[in-house]
């Protein structure tokens, strides 16, 4: 991989990564007793978060903001690159998407990170790993070990805590998830993809 490449995926994976902090954050200390914000959320899909999803909601927000300062310290550091200016959306679904998760109710927010977000986070991961060279992204590629490892970790404690309803066609968050995937197929995002058929 070039190393403008690399740099516009380590920089892509850092803005990933300060997002799902900070909404997880969010959703983590929000108070459970506290009113919905308008009429529209008072079905069972907008309920506050019980107490053990936040704990977990809390404990990944911490884990995300770890690999945020991990992917910052990989950026190639020259000043021709300019490292700062690499951290930005990856693409616009993936802009899309952190924008629609903020937005939402707690509930419908943590069903996203987990039916979409999470798992396409996973499939970018394994594959920029398996594009990176371990002569020349040697610690790009054990940071992606390290996040898919503590990723792989919090979906299995998720899966005891979290019943997740199956992604509706008509839902607005499946056409954010068919946005990634285009990404991925169109190879907008992560940079030199290929799709297995």
């Amino acid at each position: 991989m070039e190393i403008e490449q690399l740099a516009d995926a380590c920089g892509g994976l850092a803005w990933i990564s300060e997002r799902l902090f900070a909404l997880q954050g969010r959703l983590a200390a929000d108070s459970p007793d506290a009113p919905p914000p308008d009429a529209r959320h008072n079905s069972p899909r907008v309920a506050p978060l019980d107490a053990r999803v936040r704990v977990l909601l809390a404990r990944s927000s911490r884990r995300h903001g770890q690999h945020a300062q991990w992917w910052r310290a990989a950026l190639p550091d020259s000043p021709a690159l300019k490292a700062e200016d690499r951290i930005n959306p990856p693409s616009s679904p993936w802009a899309d998407l952190m924008d629609h998760l903020e937005e939402a109710a707690p509930v419908e927010a943590v069903n996203g990170l987990h039916l979409v977000a999470v798992p396409e986070l996973v499939r970018v991961l394994e594959h920029v790993r398996r594009q990176w060279s371990s002569v020349s992204d040697g610690n790009a590629i054990r940071i992606a070990g390290w996040v898919l490892a503590d990723v792989a970790e919090e979906q299995s404690e998720a899966a005891g805590a979290w019943t997740l309803p199956p992604l509706s066609s008509q839902d607005e968050l499946a056409t954010l998830a068919e946005a990634l995937i285009d990404d991925r197929r169109e190879k907008r995002w992560p940079p030199l993809v290929t799709l297995r058929q």
